[in-house]
């Protein structure tokens, strides 16, 4: 048993050398790209709006940015944060970790357009990030979907109308 222990934390130890030292290449990397910010930002925001390894890839780089530097991608993590088939957490996080204040003021028109496509997932994926925000904020919306002429978006305004009650 000793020995199977010992392999063990031999393989261990390896898989953690050859995670930190691929760690320090991609944060060299990642100096790299970011040196040239206003490129890095085009095929960030390209990336973000993509699937699968870009966008978990983009997702890890905003991961390392400030509030201030995260914040010009704002319009994206709100796309992804309504988006059903996708990591809506990470983009939630991501947006929750901006100064409240902006995020407020900013997020009704980012959703707009979000919404005027009329789909039922995008109104409740919405409802979920505007309830993680703000009463007021997720009221406004919860009326405005409870109006609404399709049903499954009544019904989603009407679930959160009950929630803020």
């Amino acid at each position: 048993m000793g020995d199977e222990q010992s392999g063990s934390w031999e393989a261990f130890l390896d898989s953690y050398i050859a995670f930190r030292n691929a760690s320090l290449d991609l944060n060299q990397r990642w100096r790299s790209f970011m040196s040239d910010r206003d490129g890095a930002a085009a095929r960030l925001k390209t990336a973000l709006r993509g699937a699968g390894v870009n966008r978990g890839a983009a997702l890890y780089a905003l991961s390392n940015m400030t509030a201030d530097e995260l914040s010009q991608y704002f319009s994206e993590l709100v796309y992804l944060a309504s988006y059903e088939h996708g990591s809506i957490q990470t983009p939630r996080e991501m947006i929750r970790s901006l100064p409240r204040k902006w995020v407020l003021a900013n997020i009704e028109h980012e959703a707009e357009p979000l919404l005027a496509r009329g789909e039922y997932d995008t109104w409740r994926r919405l409802l979920e990030l505007y309830y993680q925000l703000d009463p007021a904020l997720t009221r406004r919306l919860a009326s405005r979907a409870a109006a609404h002429t399709d049903s499954d978006v009544r019904e989603a305004g009407e679930d959160f109308l009950e929630k803020l009650d």
